[in-house]
């Protein structure tokens, strides 16, 4: 019988999958592709708008787990080695959204027989459709712990009762939401604040803490440093989608987030790395929609062990 089972699973159950299947040395860095559904096609270049181009990087990347919605799962994911983190609700960019709702778009029956390894959640807080959307959350969460599932929660504070989603404050308290709501782990913005971070992580409590990647920053050098400061505020990890897959070099980013996050390597020994390692070795990926290449394969060193 499968660990994903429908029977009384407990929180240390849950605890042992994101510790053993979705992190690596007690670290998580996840690759995300959601945002097809969510903000529209115009992030997406010739390279980045084919799901087996990402697929590839999540997989020769080695990331812990692949964000994405039900259809990625359902048509690319068997073909490659990478865990699902399974998106279950979602709106378009199409409307305007001063009151924000996402809809359930996959139930947590069809994630197992996914074979996902978690759940993903989106908490619009502040939003008039605030108790909808909690209602919503508590029918996921329950059915996904019955299951033995963790789920992350995108604690994304929204509406117009909101005057700024980074606002401390109010990035704290979305942080204490999500862990009294009972997501295991918190998509979060992170302000460029270390000891506003250390707070919102301290309101998060046992709910793991994810830096929520963003928009693609100006420079490697750029997203490293908050990589750096998030980490060493005491974060659980990373999601993050267009500072990989929109950069020119996905794969060397990738390991040189693990460089920062794990192997604590600075900032600078983490670029130089990233650039010789480019340089030496690529890696074959889908390009485009019309790409049929079989990608090679590419052997990281391994991570040593923390103490």
């Amino acid at each position: 019988m499968s660990f994903f089972s429908s029977t009384n699973h407990n929180q240390k159950d849950i605890d042992k999958v994101i510790n053993t299947k979705l992190s690596t040395n007690g670290k998580a860095l996840y690759l995300a592709q959601d945002q097809g559904l969510e903000h529209g096609v115009y992030e997406f270049d010739n390279s980045s708008i084919n799901p087996e181009h990402v697929f590839t990087i999540a997989e020769k990347g080695e990331v812990d787990a692949f964000i994405c919605q039900k259809g990625l799962a359902e048509k690319y994911a068997s073909s490659y080695k990478t865990n699902i983190i399974l998106k279950v609700n979602g709106k378009t960019a199409i409307r305007k959204h001063d009151e924000p709702y996402s809809a359930i778009t996959c139930s947590v029956k069809r994630a197992v027989e996914l074979g996902a390894k978690a759940i993903g959640f989106t908490n619009f807080v502040g939003s008039q459709h605030e108790a909808k959307i909690f209602d919503d959350f508590r029918k996921i969460q329950e059915e996904a712990h019955d299951y033995g599932f963790p789920v992350t929660s995108w604690m994304y504070p929204r509406g117009e009762a909101i005057t700024s989603d980074t606002d401390a404050e109010v990035l704290q308290y979305s942080a204490r939401v999500g862990l009294e709501l009972g997501a295991d782990m918190l998509k979060m913005k992170y302000n460029g604040n270390p000891e506003d971070m250390k707070k919102q992580i301290a309101c998060g409590g046992r709910a793991k803490m994810l830096m929520a990647g963003g928009n693609k920053t100006n420079s490697t050098d750029e997203f490293l440093k908050q990589v750096e400061e998030v980490n060493n505020c005491g974060a659980f990890g990373f999601a993050v989608g267009r500072n990989i897959w929109q950069h020119e070099q996905p794969i060397e980013v990738t390991k040189a987030i693990r460089d920062v996050q794990i192997r604590g390597l600075s900032i600078q020994d983490a670029m130089k790395r990233l650039k010789s390692e480019f340089e030496i070795t690529n890696v074959s990926i889908p390009d485009s929609v019309d790409s049929n290449e079989e990608t090679e394969n590419k052997n990281f060193p391994p991570i040593p062990p923390q103490n």
